[in-house]
């Protein structure tokens, strides 16, 4: 295999500064690769890719979840109101019981 003349030259340098900072390196390596037996390089990885249609099937569930979910804000953000002026914005659990649950105890002992 030929590489480009500008790789080539990246890796001849390479190979010169190892040799100098390693004189054994070469000899190391020799040694090994005599040593090493010969195996063929390992199977590539094989990826499975997920298919589109279930990515697209999880969306669609996830936004008609979130939709069914907002729907329920919606029609029920009207229902428990107290009735109370903003003035009186901070009442007690039991107020806010008996304005949902249209029981009048609560409100004339004024539960506090």
């Amino acid at each position: 295999m030929s590489l480009p003349a500008r790789q080539q030259q990246i890796l001849d340098q390479i190979e010169q500064v190892l040799q100098a900072a390693d004189p054994r390196l070469k000899s190391m390596f020799a040694a090994f690769a005599r040593l090493a037996p010969r195996e063929a390089a390992p199977p590539t990885e094989v990826i499975i890719r997920r298919s589109a249609r279930r990515t697209v099937v999880i969306c669609v569930m996830a936004l008609s979840l979130l939709g069914v979910l907002m729907l329920s804000i919606l029609g029920t953000k009207d229902v428990c109101r107290p009735g109370l002026s903003s003035d009186q914005a901070v009442v007690s659990a039991s107020v806010r019981y008996a304005a949902c649950s249209k029981s009048t105890d609560a409100w004339s002992r004024g539960a506090r």
